[in-house]
Parts: structure tokens; sequence; C-alpha cells
């Protein structure tokens, strides 16, 4: 089974909603220009200067025309998933509205997601610490819209991973029994400090709180030894290597080799697959084909490319 941990709802409302949240922090929205420019036909020395502006308008005018340009029907997201090999994707939204002002996504829009193809699509709920409401909004969206689990990304929040105004968000996890996914690597906005996204934050959560299923989105780069040894010593902690690409993790001095050391033995039951698709400038099937060639055990792969994320996600029986 292969379960892709960290994919996107490629719809325009989505993609609008995304768009936004990056361009709302400067010179943020440009530095995707590679991946996204490949998918919506505008070159990527115009997306770069366009992502920019010279005024809100503009900006705005831009997201919207990417969004649309680049929104698919969930009929075609279905057979890109088709075509490539992946039996399910987990989508998500983000929520920044504290700190950008920024209107998240519908979790409405997740929600037709997952029943349209409940077999195939879950979807996390994306909240907002600095909300009154966030952990009622997370319970929400599970109970009552069928979603799976919480999604974070501190450094927007400007707070650590462990800050206790994350803490109801997390106890109403655990009352769940859903996963949290949290942003855990660098970022690339200059005023957002980069300890943010270290994993020592989430060595910290999990000790105190041991019932909270966490995954480090993306992986703990460029703090890999730190993330191994969490994940090694926190038995709820797992990680999620996604917007990275693989066929890097064999170069020496990437920084990926105690992950692919560790996770072949030691943490093998911890490392999840996933894509942060269409960030990276190359399709589906070339995402999973770059993590079929990593020097694995046959058993290990298996276990990397869906089965623990379908033991996390409570799809193995």
């Amino acid at each position: 089974m292969i379960i892709d941990i960290c994919s996107f709802l490629p719809v325009a409302e989505s993609y609008r909603a995304r768009l936004s949240g990056w361009a709302s922090i400067p010179g943020y929205l440009k530095m995707f220009a590679k991946g996204l420019s490949a998918f919506c036909g505008v070159e990527e020395a115009e997306f770069r200067r366009r992502a920019v502006g010279t005024t809100q308008e503009e900006i705005h005018g831009f997201i919207e025309e990417v969004s649309a340009r680049l929104g698919r029907p969930l009929e075609e997201f279905i057979s890109l998933l088709d075509s490539a090999g992946y039996d399910k994707a987990v989508v998500f939204s983000i929520d920044q509205e504290s700190t950008s002002g920024v209107t998240p996504l519908d979790p409405d829009v997740l929600a037709r997601a997952v029943d349209s193809y409940p077999e195939r699509i879950l979807a996390f709920q994306g909240v907002d610490p600095n909300k009154d409401d966030a952990a009622n909004t997370l319970e929400e969206s599970v109970r009552e819209l069928g979603l799976h689990g919480a999604f974070l990304v501190p450094f927007l929040h400007r707070l650590p991973a462990d800050a206790p105004a994350y803490r109801p968000i997390y106890r109403r996890c655990v009352e769940l029994d859903v996963p949290v996914w949290i942003h855990t690597s660098v970022n690339w906005a200059p005023a957002h400090p980069m300890e943010l996204g270290r994993p020592l934050a989430l060595d910290r959560l999990c000790g105190e709180m041991p019932d909270l299923k966490v995954i480090a989105g993306h992986g703990g780069w460029p703090w890999v030894p730190e993330m191994v040894a969490a994940a090694w010593r926190h038995p709820n902690l797992y990680i999620d290597p996604s917007g990275h690409r693989w066929k890097y993790f064999t170069t020496p001095g990437s920084g990926w080799e105690m992950l692919l050391h560790f996770g072949n033995s030691t943490i093998q039951d911890k490392i999840l697959f996933g894509t942060d698709w269409p960030l990276l400038p190359i399709s589906l099937g070339e995402i999973l084909e770059e993590a079929r060639n990593l020097p694995l055990k046959p058993a290990v792969m298996e276990k990397w490319l869906g089965g623990n994320a379908a033991r996390l996600v409570g799809l193995d029986g």
C-alpha cells in the first residue's frame, strides 16, 4: 500500500488559500516558483517577478490567475494518484489567520473530498492556536466532517511546537485519537526564526504527552540527527521527510545520512512517505520512483511507503 502522508488537494479553493498564506510573508511565494510554474504554464522567471508584485492588488490578481490555472477537479486528482500508483493521499489545510489575516480553507472543501473518495483521500484540519475555538474546530472537523487529524505550522504562528497555546489542540487530538502533523524543518521567511522548526520542541512535547501521535513534517532537516534521536526516544513520534527530493538522501553531505542508516534498522517503524506535491518540480510518479530507489531492505521499504502510515491512521485493520 502506498500512502502519501503529505499531499495537497489540488482544487482552486485550496490553491487560493495556500498561495495567499505564502504571499502574506514578504518574498515567500516566489520561493516555490520552480515547482508551481512547472504545473501552471507560467515561466519561472515571470512567476518570481509577479509573485512579489508592486501592489497587493497585483499579487492578489496573480494568485487568482495561478489558482485557476492549477485547480483541478477531484476526479483528475484521483486519476493522478491511480497513474502514479498511490493508494491513498492525506491532504490538509493551514490556518494562520491570527498572524497573517488570511482566511483559511473552508473545512467543507476537505470534507467534500473525503466524502467523494473515502477510500482514497484522508484530510488533516489546519488549526490556529491563537483562536479560542481552535480545539473545538478540530473536534467538529473530525466528528462531524469525517476528517482524520490536525495540521500545524508553528513558524507561521510564531510559536515553538511545545508552546502552551497548542496544548488544548494536543489534548483534543488525544481525546479524538487522531495524529497531529507539525511542520518540523527550515522555513524560508527570514523574519520567522528558523528555531521554530527544530525537532527539540517535539522531543519535549512527546515526553510530556506520550499519548499524542505526532508527525514531524518535512523530516527535521537540517537537524536530522536530532530528529532521528527524538524519534528513537519516543514511541509516539514519526518522521515525514516530505518536501525534499528523495534522490538526494544518498548524497554525502545532504544531511540525511542518519535517517537512512537508522531508518533502515532502529526506527524503521517511524518513517512515513510524503511528497508535499506539487511543490517539487516533478510528478507524483517520479517522486515515488525516487523513494523506491533508496537503499532500503525490502521489508523496510514497504513500511516506509505505507505500512507505517496505515498503522498510524488506523488503516491496518
